[in-house]
């Protein structure tokens, strides 16, 4: 090995991993010194999750089961002298390397890990100075008639000084056929395809079992990692006969690192181990540190960043794309980003996300560090493997490394967290990320009825980016009627409520039934109707619905028509023409609501100047009164939100709103004004809709805190469907992925609340197009294995309950597999590229491309300007803060008149829509107006409602 060899690293690498996996005997010249790995400075965004030190490999190949014959070596076997230091006494002649201290001939033996055979071993002969390195195991000594050592000692056990020996015994435990070969598997590294039901968790405590009791390993070189802290106890509670065994979340394993503690102590430890924060500090720093804004009411302006600093930590992306992606809604992301970090250092503390980068800059940059953590996770189990995000990835990697006895138990299928960048190639490309493991893949799921697996795996094949598998019912079960069901129906709420109470009527208690689906609030109708027919429900929907966007317009809409054309509340007008907008000016609304009467409004366009600005304020007058005269009529509350949502407009500036959203920031406010009209049909008295709402939430059936929107919940549970106020947060692996089902009611929930976990019966609830798949989602394969993972929840029945006017087309996949001439190889996932942006109508051209093509409007740019210093002024701000001159020119550049046309503006994210979105229009109407025909107010032709 010199340094030609030594410049195709990789190609070594390669070579020596497969000779090292297999056994292969090699000889290994040495001519040239092994490289050290420089150190790893630099952000890690520039490292990706397929890193590695790969000096350190090298090293550990080259050497970890070799017979050291340079001159000078201490010792020709260096793990005998290893097994010397911890207490064994030197194998004068025979077949051994050292002798144990109760007389036992051993073998020292440096990897793979793996049982091997005593009686295939014999002893190596004696090294020859100067004679090069050969490996010492399988080597048959010039007099193979002497008997074989009796036992055989691992590298895994030395390190520590510990002699422990490796047994060969296969698993003691009742295990399936495909069970038992996973969890016998002979190397360390391996892949475990567990599909739904398939017992990953009884695989996953009795691989650890085996490990400990018929492998004889020492308990602390195995750790378990489990999803989440409700894992963890039970794999706690399922491994109470194995003391010493470390069971842990990434996130507190990451903490253990960063601070030293227990058996990832080292000598220069923490003087001071560092300090956990929550959300509300992390708030707090970053409220210090962005740019001063005008708080504007239902608006969290740190929300974005949080969700961006979790992009650019757990995603391992840089932060200027981050800032990119996220549209105008973070700018100067990345000075912002480095701040944070060098806060959190300064002040000893750590938040979440934190903790994990935290870990893999300590064993990047701490040789002791990484040294310690690696023996203390020299065998590493980790559970849902699909799940990782890059960050974690690289983690777990760096912790097995170099030997990567690294066990990943999985499902690809049930990859449902893209939007915190897990991806199901962590389990495709298995073998790219952990180098010389094996595969085993579970087949038999034994949670649900055979109906509901096979439609599972019908619906499964429709997808191209997975790991082939057979699923199979378990044995004996035979399918019986009624196990799974489709029930399409005008009133999907009604039906879910139906089938509730046959479940009941036919003896289920209301605990063994789950509700779940695509979207949290949607279960606002069924949570209302379950409560009214008294049977008891775990409510989902809380009193901090009343605080979104949508719903609070809405809201006061509805108290407009109830007044009749009197006694307006100000607060009510003002909220209401600006949802839809209308391009009508600030200071306008601000006369409009000090008028109490429909009169009064029309007196109001008559004193404008502009005759466009006239016809805004009259035309407002002339849905307010549209909707009073309903009122009138006998309009019930759904009539009057319909006429809301689809005459004046509303549902299309909402669906604007929607559209301009980016990944875990989205917010679906048109789902929350569904389920209002859900609701709405539940109470027809428009007059008081609102109060009665408010108190069926607040007395318990808005469920637990308030998660109709509201609470912030850890990154694993984010996406779509946690948009109602629920987005953002942590990015924590280990968070609670909800209720365990423990109830006494029946269990309501958003199917990533409940990945995991299981009930006897299972209605997924509205499983229509728009919701499965959401509208606002874009990897159609991604919420295919979302709707798989909602009927895989079941032991007993599956109901799918979907509108009759437009089901999703997930369900007619439920009956046929895809056909096998439709299937095509799907190109590999670019995993290591940022991920896109989420907004699906984003221009290709950048803002300064956009700036240079078109000539803008001066007259529009000259009134944006002026609206902006305005604005700034107000707020307390820059002008710079509200939005810079190139997103002002490409605005003007681009004469929006509907929140549609300014959401496609490069540089306006959903944070400006929402907060500047009337003015912005308004402003560029008062030029506009001059040249072109006043539009219908808040309609946009092409955009769902």
């Amino acid at each position: 090995m010199d340094f030609t060899a030594l410049a195709d690293t990789e190609s070594l690498v390669d070579r020596l991993q497969r000779a090292w996996t297999r056994r292969e005997r090699l000889v290994i010249e040495l001519a040239a010194e092994l490289p050290a790995d420089p150190p790893a400075t630099g952000p890690l965004w520039k490292l990706g999750p397929d890193f590695e030190l790969t000096g350190e490999r090298l090293r550990h190949l080259v050497f970890a089961n070799s017979v050291d014959a340079r001159p000078g070596a201490a010792h020709p076997w260096p793990l005998a002298q290893a097994a010397i230091d911890a207490g064994a006494r030197p194998a004068a002649d025979g077949p051994a390397d050292v002798v144990l201290p109760d007389g036992t001939p051993a073998f020292c033996d440096g990897g793979p890990l793996e049982p091997i055979p005593a009686e295939k071993l014999v002893a190596p002969s004696p090294a020859q100075p100067g004679s090069p390195q050969q490996p010492a195991d399988e080597v048959t000594s010039a007099e193979e008639s002497r008997a074989p050592a009796a036992a055989v000692v691992p590298a895994i056990a030395l390190e520590r000084g510990s002699l422990a020996r490796l047994g060969t015994d296969p698993p003691n435990a009742e295990l399936a056929p495909d069970q038992l070969a996973a969890v016998a598997h002979r190397r360390g590294g391996a892949r475990i395809i567990a599909p739904a039901g398939s017992g990953k968790t009884r695989v996953l405590t009795e691989r650890a079992r085996h490990l400990l009791r018929e492998r004889g390993l020492p308990p602390g070189a195995v750790t378990l990692v489990a999803f989440n802290v409700r894992a963890r106890a039970e794999m706690e509670e399922r491994t109470a006969d194995l003391p010493g065994l470390q069971i842990r979340t990434l996130n507190s394993l990451a903490l253990a690192i960063v601070n030293g503690a227990g058996p990832f102590r080292r000598p220069h430890g923490r003087d001071q181990p560092v300090a956990t924060i929550t959300e509300p500090e992390a708030r707090d720093i970053l409220d210090g540190l962005i740019p001063r804004q005008r708080r504007k009411a239902m608006s969290d302006r740190l929300a974005p960043w949080l969700d961006a600093l979790t992009a650019a930590r757990l995603g391992l992306r840089n932060p200027a794309e981050v800032q990119s992606a996220f549209a105008g809604e973070v700018e100067g992301f990345p000075q912002v980003f480095d701040a944070y970090r060098r806060e959190l250092r300064s002040n000893g503390q750590v938040d979440y996300d934190e903790q994990i980068l935290a870990a893999i800059e300590t064993l990047l940059a701490d040789p002791e560090a990484r040294r310690a953590a690696q023996w203390a996770c020299r065998v590493l189990l980790v559970d849902e493997f699909q799940d990782l995000t890059p960050a974690h990835l690289l983690l777990v990697r760096l912790l097995s490394a170099p030997a990567y006895d690294l066990y990943g138990v999985g499902d690809d299928d049930q990859t449902i967290y893209g939007f915190a960048s897990a991806s199901p190639a962590w389990l495709i490309d298995f073998a790219r990320f952990v180098p010389g493991s094996g595969s085993h893949g579970l087949e038999i799921n034994y949670r649900c009825p055979p109906s509901a697996v096979e439609a599972a795996s019908n619906l499964l094949s429709h997808n191209r980016r997975r790991v082939p598998k057979q699923i199979r019912a378990r044995p004996g079960r035979e399918a019986e009627p009624g196990e799974l069901a489709v029930a399409e129906a005008d009133n999907p709420t009604a039906a879910c409520a139906d089938r509730v109470a046959e479940l009941v009527g036919a003896g289920a208690a209301p605990e063994e039934i789950a509700v779940l689906s695509r979207v949290n609030v949607t279960l606002l109708g069924p949570q209302l109707e379950l409560a009214h027919r008294r049977i008891p429900v775990e409510a989902t929907v809380g009193p901090a619905l009343f605080d979104r966007t949508g719903v609070a317009a809405a809201l006061a809409w509805l108290r407009l028509a109830a007044a009749g054309g009197t006694g307006f509340d100000g607060r009510d007008i003002e909220a209401t023409a600006r949802r839809p907008p209308r391009g009508i000016r600030p200071l306008f609304v601000e006369w409009m609501s000090d008028q109490s009467t429909l009169g009064g409004l029309r007196r109001l366009a008559n004193r404008l100047n502009e005759p466009k600005d006239q016809q805004r304020v009259r035309d407002y007058a002339d849905d307010v009164e549209r909707l009073v005269e309903a009122a009138r009529s006998g309009a019930a509350t759904a009539e009057l939100l319909a006429i809301v949502r689809d005459r004046i407009g509303l549902g299309r500036a909402l669906a604007a709103l929607d559209s301009s959203g980016r990944g875990a920031s989205r917010s679906a406010h048109s789902d929350d004004l569904a389920a209002l009209l859900d609701a709405a049909r539940l109470h027809p008295d428009p007059d008081d809709f609102a109060p009665w709402l408010r108190s069926q939430l607040a007395a318990g059936r808005g469920g637990r805190g308030g998660r109709g929107g509201g609470d912030r919940r850890s990154g694993s549970e984010r996406g779509v469907d946690e948009s109602n106020g629920e987005g953002g947060g942590s990015g924590r692996r280990d968070g609670e992925s909800g209720s365990d089902g423990g109830g006494r009611g029946v269990h309501l929930a958003t199917v990533h609340r409940v990945k995991g976990q299981e009930w006897p019966h299972i209605v997924v609830y509205d499983a229509s197009d728009g919701l499965f798949p959401h509208s606002l989602a874009e990897d159609v394969e991604e919420e295919r294995r979302l709707f798989h993972v909602a009927i895989t929840r079941c032991s007993a029945t599956v109901t799918v309950v979907a509108d009759s006017r437009r089901p999703s087309p997930f369900i007619d996949e439920l009956a046929e597999p895809r056909p096998p001439e439709e299937a095509e190889a799907e190109p590999p996932v670019d995993w290591s590229s940022p991920k896109p942006s989420a907004r699906r109508d984003a221009p290709t051209r950048s803002v300064a491309a956009a700036a240079e093509e078109v000539k803008a409007d001066e007259a529009i740019v000259e009134a944006l300007r002026a609206w902006r210093l305005e604005r700034a002024r107000s707020d307390g701000v820059p002008a710079y803060v509200v939005f810079d001159n190139k997103t002002m020119t490409a605005i003007a550049a681009a004469e929006p008149q509907t929140l549609g046309q300014l959401a496609a503006v490069p540089g306006i994210g959903p944070s400006r829509l929402e907060s500047y979105g009337d003015e912005i229009l308004a402003a560029v109407a008062s030029v506009t107006d001059r040249r072109h025909p006043v539009r219908p107010p808040g309609i946009e032709p092409g955009l769902p409602v």
